[in-house]
């Protein structure tokens, strides 16, 4: 099959699950103008990944500011509060920013068998298949109040593509096995048609992708470990802190509306399922190459989000923190938050969260945390070196208990729903 008859099949395909119709046209295919400046992350992920490489443990430098020890997403040389076309009348918002809020953000009603759950499902997946179709048609006007519609952030499929470009050129390629590589642009080629300017749609994709290898390995440790194989209890501990952040970044989207389309879900819940005996496969085979494919695509988030945030500075440092990244990133189990950062000290990294700007500069530290821990992953599968918690690293025990008493004791004497049972 020829690149043009891959393409021409990938374009079909996106008309065929593209929710918004008025993305489909001639000219959402069109080349878009690259800016400049396409920082982002850049500057954060070459710098871990280089001290990653030369196996430092050094701590980095912090920066003035709030409490975080990561190194500022923009460059203030090349940045600054220039957005590019962020101030265009037509990307302006059209009404108040609502963000979208669910009771069961984290646990169900109660559960049930497969078949009720699936019929419960079907019901409420029903509904907004009629809904898509009768605004794919004209029938139905979306909310203008509900995110992603009102929210006017912009995100091209080129800056990005540059922006990987220009972190592949400065020493930070990820040496991945062929098949791997093939496949990983494949999915970039997919992800660029059918979410072309509709970031949110497309990062919350990502994040439902993005939590399936960590399933994976988890499940793959349990099976070593359940046959006798294999022990790697630190590991795991590890992994369950990767996927405990890449669930709330999806909540954080979901709370923006990026799961309000239904072919949206269909086909990120579909090539999950995929992805995860696809990955249980692979591990079996190799560890390290699972690792791999998944630091390919942790560098891509990277650089997507990093790409993101330069373009919509402006515009996201006017809009409100989410609800629950507020949470995560300052009142929730800070432990799990610290437990997937394996070169930064427990409690050292608290980053701010007054802003959606804070929350997309987070996010993209996070994922860059999320690349070192493969690479330490594939040293671990070639070298011997081990990946444990942060945890275990105090250079006293006496610390660790410390920091554990003061937590519970801030617990115990806080107000609780149970006082006066």
């Amino acid at each position: 099959m020829t690149m043009r008859t891959r393409q021409q099949l990938v374009a079909a395909l996106s008309v065929l699950l593209c929710s918004d119709l008025q993305h489909l046209t001639v000219e959402a295919f069109a080349p878009v103008a690259v800016s400049e400046s396409v920082a982002g992350c850049r500057q954060y992920y070459d710098r871990t990944r280089t001290t990653v490489r030369r196996g430092m443990t050094t701590e980095p430098a912090p920066p003035s500011g709030k409490g975080s020890t990561a190194t500022p997403i923009a460059s203030p040389a090349t940045s600054g509060d220039d957005d590019g076309d962020d101030d265009d009348p037509a990307f302006a918002l059209s009404a108040p920013y609502e963000e979208i809020q669910y009771e069961d953000y984290f646990d169900g009603n109660r559960p049930e068998n497969a078949f009720e759950l699936a019929v419960d499902n079907f019901k409420r997946q029903g509904k907004t298949i009629f809904s898509q179709a009768a605004e794919a048609l004209g029938l139905q006007q979306k909310d203008p109040r509900k995110p992603p519609y009102n929210l006017g952030l912009r995100l091209s499929n080129e800056a990005v593509t540059e922006t990987e470009r220009l972190r592949e050129e400065g020493g930070g390629e990820v040496v991945a096995h062929p098949v791997s590589k093939a496949l990983y642009d494949v999915g970039c080629l997919f992800l660029d048609r059918l979410f072309d300017e509709r970031p949110i749609q497309r990062f919350w994709f990502l994040e439902v992708i993005a939590r399936i290898p960590y399933f994976s390995y988890i499940s793959m440790l349990h099976l070593y470990e359940s046959l006798g194989w294999w022990r790697a209890v630190e590991l795991r501990k590890v992994h369950n802190a990767q996927e405990w952040n890449e669930l709330h970044h999806l909540l954080i989207m979901e709370s923006l509306g990026g799961n309000a389309v239904w072919s949206d879900r269909f086909l990120a819940y579909h090539v999950a399922i995929v992805y995860y005996w696809f990955l249980n496969l692979v591990f079996l085979g190799s560890p390290r190459i699972a690792y791999q494919f998944m630091e390919l695509l942790e560098a891509h988030a990277v650089d997507t989000y990093g790409t993101f945030v330069r373009t919509n500075r402006k515009r996201l440092k006017e809009l409100p923190a989410p609800k629950v990244a507020v949470s995560y990133y300052t009142t929730g189990d800070l432990y799990l938050f610290d437990d997937f950062q394996l070169n930064t000290r427990p409690g050292s990294r608290r980053p701010p969260c007054d802003s959606l700007l804070d929350v997309f500069e987070n996010i993209c530290q996070d994922e860059a945390e999320h690349v070192m821990t493969m690479q330490a992953c594939q040293n671990y599968a070639l070298l011997g070196d081990k990946v444990v918690s942060p945890h275990v690293e105090y250079p006293k025990l006496e610390e660790k208990r410390s920091l554990w008493e003061e937590w519970s004791g801030k617990i115990n004497t806080e107000p609780s729903e149970m006082d006066g049972f």
